[in-house]
């Protein structure tokens, strides 16, 4: 082919429509492994409507933070990791002993609390320096939807304990890493 019959064609186009079909699919990829890591949760929280909003919310989160990309993604992945503690504790409680999570969530929302403050903790230190609201929005939402499928157990006074919990062990580690840089 000569260079001219090229010309014809819009090749920035085709490589731009490329690019995005790949990144949907790995996006596509991503939502649907966040939902193979939550499911334990989704199961262990008795699987309710609510439960399931916040599983599909958790796998949407997933998929527009990892298409979007820069601080988006970053921060998707910061929630993520943040999350996933007490998104499963309900499961691993279960596994452990069946009534041992129905027992302890009966208490009140101290263990959503205390997941809380782990979460707030992984994600202060896993912030970035220069974190814009791209990063913050991102991480919270998903946080939000990964951990509080854990925290259905306990009701409303565990969605409250775990974000007193989140701002308790995310405040402290934010300062201690912007002291250290």
């Amino acid at each position: 082919m000569a260079i001219s019959e090229f010309s014809g064609r819009d090749f920035r186009g085709a490589a731009l429509s490329s690019y995005e079909r790949g990144r949907l699919s790995g996006s596509l990829a991503r939502g649907a492994g966040a939902i193979a890591l939550a499911l334990p949760g989704f199961f262990a929280c008795g699987r309710t409507p609510l439960a399931a909003a916040f599983l599909a919310g958790f796998a949407a989160i997933v998929v527009a933070g990892r298409f979007r990309g820069k601080g988006f993604e970053e921060g998707m992945r910061a929630g993520v990791v943040a999350g996933i503690l007490p998104c499963l504790l309900p499961a691993i409680l279960r596994v452990v002993n069946p009534d041992l999570c129905d027992a302890l969530f009966a208490r009140g929302p101290w263990l959503c609390a205390a997941a809380g403050i782990a979460a707030g903790a992984i994600l202060g230190w896993r912030a970035r320096a220069g974190a814009g609201a791209p990063f913050w929005a991102s991480a919270a939402v998903t946080l939000a939807f990964a951990a509080a499928l854990g925290c259905i157990p306990a009701g409303a006074m565990g969605f409250a304990g775990l974000l007193i919990g989140v701002v308790a062990g995310g405040l402290p580690a934010l300062a201690a890493r912007r002291a250290a840089a």
